[in-house]
């Protein structure tokens, strides 16, 4: 198998929700199939959600997140990438 690199994160004191961040294929004649094997080794027949970066055609990166329904979610009140989030709520949100 071609190396496959990992990142992983709770995103909940339970440890039921993670982010996972899978990497690899890179140099690779089908990189799709290749982190397509990764994925599905990883999750097993747990529930998960997947995002692929498609708008710039990079097949060596996946992003999957489960328990994505048990987090606690915020009204979208403008917030943005570039601005910092309140890191005393988030870190007692935690």
């Amino acid at each position: 198998m071609a190396k496959i690199e990992i990142f992983e994160e709770y995103l909940t004191e339970d440890e039921n929700t993670r982010i996972t961040i899978l990497r690899g294929g890179l140099n690779t004649h089908n990189p799709f199939a290749i982190m397509n094997d990764a994925v599905a080794k990883y999750v097993g027949n747990k529930g998960y959600n997947e995002f692929i970066e498609i708008p710039l055609n990079n097949p060596w990166v996946r992003v999957i997140i489960s328990g994505i329904n048990k987090l606690e979610y915020d009204p979208f009140e403008n917030q943005t990438l570039d601005k910092e989030i309140n890191k005393k709520e988030w870190i007692t949100k935690r």
